[in-house]
């Protein structure tokens, strides 16, 4: 999705990219104050964002491997080695910032 692009509560939660996130971003918007939606928002558009900007890396990960068989000499682990048990964690983070 592009920066420029008009965002809506339903276009951020379709552009998560686990069950869990949506779940969490649902809630957290759901039980929070008009007040501080649009901060609350702002920062879920950040994450997507910055997440769609990491697809090109994962996308040079998988070809790496898949013609290499292991992930190239400069390789720096990020988000894509996240385990469910770690996302579920950070997300329940973000979700209790955000009701502080």
């Amino acid at each position: 999705m592009s920066t420029g692009q008009s965002w809506t509560i339903d276009s951020i939660a379709h552009a998560l990219p686990h069950p869990e996130l949506r779940a969490n971003f649902m809630r957290e918007v759901s039980f929070t104050d008009v007040r501080n939606l649009p901060d609350i928002l702002q920062r879920w558009v950040a994450f997507i964002q910055e997440f769609d900007a990491g697809q090109d890396r994962v996308e040079q990960l998988r070809e790496a491997i898949r013609q290499n068989g292991q992930p190239p000499a400069t390789y720096t682990a990020n988000l894509i080695d996240v385990s469910e048990d770690e996302l579920r964690t950070a997300a329940a983070r973000q979700a209790s910032r955000g009701a502080a």
